[in-house]
């Protein structure tokens, strides 16, 4: 049955007239008769019964009104709902690394689901290696992640990678003496330094920047949160590395105190990620560029 024939029928039994609703849908009045001929043997009964040049519906082309009316309108409130940006709908398959969820994405994430509330997130926090390996293989389609990826590996995975957001990084502690100058790394050899674990973007970008005095440097401690390695930057006499977004109101309450380094640039970019042939997802190309205009 085709939602135009319903629309025909729903017609005539409004007007009651073969002739008006011919003229409503510009077409013939037999073409509406055989409209109404074809649904009557498909229903195998009779619909209208001539009462001089007036149709009169039957109880039983009234009690179907009745059920096509919420049909064609439904059919219709689903074209708009394809097509209204405030009611998208489908759902996402996105990581992050935990720097990235804790300081940036969660507010994020929030307003584009009070925007676009029918939309499904499924959402994981892994490292940037994590990231990559779930996006290879296809349990997730977008990634945020802190490491530039080598443009062979990009290219021999068939990914593709944008610049999204600058972070900068600082080496922090809670003693307010080593705030008050600044150090060669080599000097700060000798502290407690406790960093995130391998595969970290965050502590590959710290190591990669202070170059060959990395070996030299003696990690006493290696944790997985930010959370943990925080409180203990803040309770014991060590020293970590941390995006200055994270930690903005102890450095202003100054529980914690930046440690400046000579000669060494910690800044350092976050990255999207996707695989270039994927499966098109309207939910997924609104959330980039949702993040894309998103202000931080």
């Amino acid at each position: 049955m085709k939602i135009k024939d319903m629309e025909i029928f729903l017609d005539l039994l409004n007007t009651k007239s073969p002739t008006h609703t011919a003229n409503n849908f510009d077409v013939t009045q037999s073409s509406i008769s055989i409209v109404i001929k074809n649904i009557e043997h498909n229903l195998g009964g009779i619909l209208f019964e001539r009462l001089g040049k007036k149709l009169l519906p039957t109880p039983k082309a009234l009690y179907l009104g009745k059920i096509w009316m919420k049909i064609v309108q439904e059919y219709y409130k689903s074209l708009k709902d394809i097509h209204d940006e405030n009611i998208l709908l489908g759902e996402i398959k996105i990581a992050a690394t935990q720097s990235i969820v804790e300081h940036f994405l969660g507010p994020i994430l929030f307003d584009f689901k009070s925007n676009f509330p029918k939309i499904k997130i499924h959402f994981q926090t892994e490292n940037s290696k994590e990231c990559l390996n779930l996006l290879k293989s296809g349990h997730i389609e977008f990634a945020l992640i802190e490491t530039k990826l080598n443009p062979t590996l990009l290219e021999y995975e068939d990914l593709q990678m944008q610049f999204w957001h600058k972070d900068e990084l600082i080496v922090v502690t809670s003693d307010k003496k080593l705030s008050e100058k600044e150090f060669f790394i080599d000097e700060l050899l000798n502290k407690k330094w406790i960093l995130r674990e391998v595969g970290s973007g965050l502590r590959d970008k710290f190591l990669n920047e202070i170059g060959a005095i990395s070996k030299q440097l003696d990690i006493f401690l290696e944790l997985d949160r930010m959370t943990a390695l925080k409180e203990i930057i803040l309770q014991k006499n060590a020293i970590s590395v941390f995006s200055k977004k994270s930690i903005e109101r102890e450095l202003q309450n100054k529980s914690l105190y930046e440690i400046k380094l000579k000669n060494i640039n910690l800044e350092r970019n976050f990255y999207a990620l996707k695989r270039k042939n994927y499966n098109f997802n309207r939910a997924l190309e609104k959330f980039e560029l949702f993040l894309k205009n998103y202000k931080i």
